[in-house]
């Protein structure tokens, strides 16, 4: 199999998303419910940050963990 890199991940795959993204758009991009995502914050696995009531993710955190969940 192919090992890819962070930074090439990020060249490559969401482009058509912004750097800091919502738990909204982090479940569009993973093809999961939020309800899954929020699971994944509170869990640790998907590293974010509280922003008032919500929760603001890095892309490249969402990337880190596809490619940390896939390869396990």
């Amino acid at each position: 199999m192919n090992n890819v890199t962070v930074t090439q991940a990020y060249e490559m795959i969401f482009r058509n998303y912004p750097d800091v993204v919502g738990v909204k758009e982090v479940s569009s991009m993973l093809g999961m419910c939020s309800k899954k995502v929020y699971e994944l914050i509170h869990n640790g696995k998907l590293l974010a940050i509280p922003c008032g009531k919500k929760f603001k993710v890095a892309k490249l955190s969402v990337i880190e963990y596809l490619l940390t969940d896939t390869a396990a």
